[in-house]
């Protein structure tokens, strides 16, 4: 049964009749759906109430092949807050609005999937519904819909190098028919625009009820987005959310596992300074990183390696930790197999000291060749081969740079 963008003020007054038990002479098909939208706006509700660890593993699949390779992982907290999805790097305990792009800067990158999806396809009031029937979903018994939300009335945006569109969308969601529970939700680009240059857009994301701290949260489990360019490439994202944590506005968000607490004395306030640009700082790594292992979004540890001075005067003692993440890693294989790999400092402390830190690789004294990245702060290697380890005491040489550019990074 179809029901028309028209059909949306209906649905609300349908709601408080099905609340009410007012509705029984009504399709059951309608009548479904009403109860359905009542519980899911419920438990979308919930969301902003809840953090997640959520892991993208990026693949790409060339033209005419039949398979995707491995490109990188990466891992970011995912928050839902006024509306928005807010990320955070793993462990850094607060969210910042900022783009995607802010964490990730190449390659094929999407949200949506942790809530922003579900809210533009039932709560919006904007989507054409198209009674399907009952499915075998995985095993389970459920009720499928499709539905159809037009151009003018979306809010999905594809962007791609070289331009952008807001494009209709269309797709179908599943349901448990007992529990009215959310289990699948697929979402498609819809006559896309020429000029984005594809041909699919699609995302899939399942959904299942988990018990978090000490309440019961049906939150995203797993998604996977495929993109196909004219050419036939194509790219897919697999992410999975993890390590779901409830929260309030003033709790310090971990996902690492930690005895209980112990009371600590108070700490002397470090004090702050400024690295002048022009610095060359050699650097010792302290964490290993293994192919095998590492994923965008990963913390990196390293020390100075020998006092750095300026016009005589001890700027940085060695020995001071210098910390940052992995902000890109991305596997090819041709010619010959390699990978690139993107690392970023963002601090430096010694002694009760702690400075901000944004420099450009230099060097690295092993065959990786090194470079300054595309985005101020990041420096990259070039790393030959199927796989490396890059142990601790790796070496690498940092120019520190001007920081007025750099209140967009962290």
């Amino acid at each position: 049964m179809p029901l028309s963008r028209q059909s949306a003020g209906f649905l609300l007054l349908l709601s408080a009749a099905v609340a009410a038990g007012a509705a029984d002479d009504l399709p059951p098909e309608l009548i479904r759906l009403a109860r359905f939208k009542q519980k899911i706006r419920q438990d979308l509700a919930q969301v902003p109430n809840y953090t997640c660890l959520e892991t993208m593993k990026r693949s790409l699949r060339a033209p005419r092949s039949n398979s995707f390779k491995p490109l990188d992982t990466i891992r970011l907290e995912i928050s839902s807050v006024d509306g928005k999805e807010l990320l955070a790097a793993p462990g850094a305990g607060r969210f910042e609005d900022k783009n995607l792009t802010s964490f990730v800067s190449t390659g094929t990158i999407a949200n949506g999937m942790f809530a922003l999806d579900a809210h533009n396809v039932f709560v919006n009031n904007t989507a054409a519904y198209d009674y399907h029937g009952e499915e075998n979903l995985n095993g389970r018994r459920a009720i499928r819909y499709d539905y159809r939300i037009p151009q003018f009335l979306s809010r999905y945006n594809i962007k791609v190098p070289g331009g952008s569109a807001t494009v209709a969308t269309r797709g179908s969601f599943w349901f448990d028919p007992i529990s009215l529970d959310l289990l699948r939700l697929d979402v498609s680009g819809d006559e896309m625009p020429v000029e984005l240059g594809l041909t699919e857009y699609v995302v899939r994301t399942y959904y299942a009820r988990e018990h978090v701290a000490n309440s019961d949260a049906l939150l995203p489990q797993r998604a996977e987005l495929v993109l196909t360019h004219f050419d036939g490439e194509s790219s897919r994202n697999v992410i999975t959310f993890s390590a779901c944590h409830e929260y309030g506005s003033e709790s310090t968000i971990s996902f690492e596992a930690s005895a209980e607490p112990k009371p600590e004395p108070p700490k002397a306030r470090a004090r702050e300074m400024h690295l002048a640009a022009g610095l060359l700082v050699p650097v010792a790594l302290e964490t290993a990183i293994s192919s095998k292992s590492a994923s965008v979004g990963d913390a990196v540890r390293a020390r100075v390696r020998r006092d750095v001075r300026r016009g005589g005067e001890l700027v940085l003692p060695a020995g001071a930790l210098i910390s940052g993440r992995i902000r890109s890693l991305e596997r090819y294989s041709t010619p010959e197999p390699y990978f690139l790999m993107g690392i970023e400092f963002s601090e430096v402390e010694w002694q009760n000291t702690h400075a901000p830190f944004l420099g450009e690789l230099v060097d690295s004294h092993s065959e990786q060749a090194a470079r300054a990245g595309d985005i101020p702060g990041v420096g990259t290697l070039h790393i030959p081969g199927s796989s490396f380890h890059c142990a601790p005491g790796f070496r690498m040489l940092w120019r520190t740079l001007d920081q007025q550019p750099a209140s967009g990074f962290r």
